[in-house]
């Protein structure tokens, strides 16, 4: 791995050069970003983390630098490569953040980019890149998570005025306190034709509650959503949806992203698996001279590589346009599969340390479980690609 000098400590980015592949305004760009996750502090974070609280300041600075609007300005702007890289810096630092930019600008904001009408994108997506406005995307139900294009229940009725919603949605991120959350039901009557509308928090029948006892992704506002007969107009709908196809449109992306922030929650618990073993003396020296701790962060930097080729390459055919839902699968289990192993590693590196929150790898370690569960389980995933390795459905 290239090691390069840091205020800090000597940091572990990129062993096998893949961030070579970035144009030269690229990478400015992304060592702007590191440039300002060091600015922020970690006490900060971790203290949010523990109180299961969203640092609402660091919303102005992270939309200063894009990352609110990055996956929804045209696509030619930046490659999918460096957005990739810079959700793993987000993560890498803290992986609530990446969640709730992931929500807010990717899952929410490419359903309106994609599928939205003009004047929903003229209004929203810069109120969403700013920051103005924090967005959510209700589609999990509480019976109904890797089944739910079959499952949905929340039923979209039509009325004299628009449409009626009504149905629970479960583990929407955002939810709690953001402005507005894309709904995904099915039409009233039709066994096939699925919804998505626009839909403000503040809507009568529209409530929202946290869902506690959480302990992974603790910043990350989960709700409960109910909605009891929520009364919107037609101009709510997103005119291009009629079919979960359009979802799996967006699920292709996100899940691509979502194994990027697995990728950087991996690098946060290995610079402090690395920083610790440089500087922790047992027996007269550092650990970092002894031979099974060398190879526990070998293994560590062995994951971290694979996935972060995986994960190039899959950006690559992004840009392409040529990235399929198989393709998009097997980067997200890959990556969230090992970034599990990598934490775990890295948390043992600390030893009895590594379990505490001031030494962040406990935290990376925790985070770890979202990633391999959220955007399709690890199981769901695996079936994706396995339908298009053989040919054949193993779904039912």
């Amino acid at each position: 791995m290239t090691i390069q000098t840091d205020t800090e400590q000597q940091r572990a980015d990129d062993f096998m050069g893949y961030g070579d592949n970035l144009a030269p305004a690229e990478r400015e760009t992304l060592a702007s970003l590191r440039r300002l996750m060091r600015q922020v502090d970690d006490g900060e974070l971790a203290s949010a983390w523990e109180r299961a609280e969203f640092p609402f300041r660091l919303i102005a600075p992270l939309a200063e630098h894009g990352l609110l609007g990055q996956h929804i300005q045209d696509e030619d702007e930046r490659s999918h490569l460096l957005r990739g890289l810079m959700t793993a810096e987000l993560a890498r630092k803290d992986a609530s953040l990446a969640t709730f930019t992931g929500v807010s600008g990717g899952l929410f904001g490419i359903s309106i980019r994609r599928f939205g009408s003009s004047d929903q994108k003229q209004e929203i997506l810069p109120l969403i890149a700013s920051g103005e406005i924090v967005g959510g995307f209700g589609l999990t139900e509480p019976a109904s998570g890797s089944d739910i294009a079959g499952g949905i229940t929340t039923t979209a009725t039509p009325c004299p005025d628009g449409w009626i919603l009504t149905g629970e949605k479960r583990w929407i991120g955002n939810a709690t306190w953001c402005d507005r959350v894309v709904v995904w039901a099915k039409q009233a009557g039709s066994t096939d034709r699925f919804l998505g509308f626009v839909v403000p928090t503040d809507s009568p029948g529209f409530t929202a509650v946290k869902i506690e006892g959480k302990y992974s992704l603790r910043s990350v506002q989960n709700a409960h959503i109910t909605l009891d007969g929520v009364r919107v107009p037609d101009t709510a709908r997103l005119p291009a949806v009629h079919s979960f196809r359009q979802v799996s449109e967006v699920l292709k992306l996100t899940r691509l992203e979502v194994g990027w922030a697995a990728l950087g929650n991996s690098l946060g618990a290995f610079d402090a698996a690395l920083a610790h073993a440089r500087s922790h003396e047992q027996f007269g020296r550092p650990i970092a001279r002894f031979q099974l701790v060398q190879d526990l962060l070998v293994r560590a930097e062995g994951n971290i590589a694979s996935s972060l080729g995986l994960l190039s390459q899959a950006s690559r055919l992004a840009d392409e346009d040529r990235l399929g839902e198989e393709q998009a699968s097997l980067a997200k289990l890959v990556a969230a599969s090992r970034a599990r192993d990598t934490v775990s590693l890295c948390r043992e590196i600390l030893g009895g340390d590594g379990i505490l929150l001031t030494n962040k790898a406990v935290k990376h370690f925790m985070d770890a479980e979202a990633f391999y569960t959220f955007e399709g389980t690890h199981q769901i995933n695996s079936l994706i690609v396995g339908r298009a390795l053989t040919g054949v459905s193993a779904f039912t």
